[in-house]
């Protein structure tokens, strides 16, 4: 059953792939100098029924949320997320369990990795099917270490390829791998972009003519080539799209933002030295500038953006229809369900905005005690990963029947 809408009770109000990381860092592909763990069997492992309940009156949740099913699918980090399923990992023990979750809150499967190998993404085969790829790391001892990355179907966790070594940690968004390279004029990196379909390399910035890669997402490739911004398909090469890159922007320095969303294909573009451009990646039209973060409210069919201190609304044609101007520099962290979430950077504290109007609301209820729940990724289908502390809960798309007996 989707989720009914409830409406705001309390206006106004103020609410914290590298591979195999060498340097230990989390992100989505990271390589350390851990050994690999010969005992560990990297094939996923099939799960029924669903994620553990939450009790969701020891929580805080935003008052739209607190009808729907919470469960405890087991992440101490944040997901990521495509066609309605999660992908998330935690490490509380002497290893990484990677489970993917629908969003309904029924578990698909689990797979183990090394504790130093948190590199995850998603991206697409041609068919359509969600691929997720995963780390892990080969050699150790006498042999050199290595990073592999092996895809699996994400819904029924058949492994489409892999493993297939790569020459770096992840460079840039989706299946982007770098090489540091040295030389008279100092250090610098080449990339190399996977088909999502094979695994197989599909192209090397040497093959781009001073051109670069900037991004890998659902299976389209996106590099520079001269003044233009391109996208190409990973399994053919066949050109999907060819702009001119904006004129404030250098294609030295050029790139894509490190979340794409994906299910509207938005991305920021921008070259470090200020606020960017949001890109439609499904055809390189330019839809809104002065941004470093953009998000998708799908209830309400609101693009929000965000810079610096500020966070605009706007419509499905791109017309801004409201801008709200904070007295600090905002961490943006998501949109969904009506609401916008992001935190006052020297306050620390949590500002949510309603997207209808972007007026500032306080949507948790202030009688109920236990962790505030900050949501940070949404489905299409609003199901939502919900910060609580050191762990993640997903908010699922069903109804809780008991709601009315709690």
């Amino acid at each position: 059953m989707r989720r009914r809408t409830l409406a705001l009770a309390v206006p106004l109000g103020l609410i914290g792939l590298a591979a195999c990381d060498r340097d230990g860092s989390p992100g989505p592909v990271q390589m350390t100098d851990h050994p690999p763990q010969d005992d560990l069997d990297p094939a996923p492992v099939l799960l029924d029924g669903s994620a553990d309940p939450v009790d969701v009156t020891e929580l805080r949740l935003p008052l739209e949320m607190t009808p729907m099913i919470v469960v405890d699918p087991g992440w101490t980090a944040a997901p990521v997320e495509r066609d309605g399923i999660f992908l998330g990992y935690s490490d509380a023990e002497d290893q990484l369990r990677f489970r993917a979750v629908d969003q309904d809150g029924t578990l698909l499967w689990e797979a183990l990795r090394p504790l130093s190998c948190t590199g995850h993404s998603l991206s697409a085969a041609a068919d359509g099917t969600t691929i997720a790829v995963l780390a892990d790391a080969t050699g150790g001892g006498d042999a050199p270490l290595a990073t592999t990355v092996t895809g699996y179907d994400l819904r029924t966790a058949e492994e489409r390829w892999g493993p297939v070594e790569v020459p770096g940690p992840q460079a840039a968004h989706g299946l982007v791998f770098a090489v540091a390279e040295e030389s008279p004029m100092g250090s610098s990196s080449s990339r190399t972009v996977l088909a999502a379909e094979t695994g197989e390399v599909a192209l090397t910035d040497q093959d781009l003519d001073g051109g670069r890669i900037l991004a890998e997402h659902g299976g389209v490739v996106l590099h520079t080539l001269g003044p233009d911004l391109v996208a190409a398909s990973t399994v053919d090469g066949s050109e999907q799209w060819r702009v001119p890159l904006p004129d404030a922007l250098d294609p030295a320095r050029v790139g894509i933002g490190p979340l794409i969303d994906p299910s509207t294909g938005f991305a920021v573009l921008g070259d470090g030295r200020g606020p960017g451009v949001v890109v439609d990646l499904a055809d390189g039209r330019v839809i809104a500038d002065d941004a470093d973060h953009v998000a998708q409210d799908h209830v309400l069919d609101v693009t929000v953006v965000a810079s610096g201190r500020t966070v605009r609304g706007l419509d499905p044609e791109g017309a801004e229809t409201w801008a709200h101007e904070d007295p600090e520099q905002l961490t943006f962290l998501t949109a969904g369900e009506r609401l916008v979430y992001a935190v006052r950077e020297e306050e620390g504290t949590l500002v949510v905005l309603d997207t209808s109007r972007g007026l500032m609301v306080h949507p948790f209820d202030v009688d109920q005690a236990g962790p505030l729940a900050v949501p940070e990724v949404f489905s299409a289908d609003t199901a939502a990963a919900v910060n609580v502390g050191d762990e993640y809960y997903l908010v699922t798309t069903e109804f809780d029947e008991d709601y009315g007996t709690r």
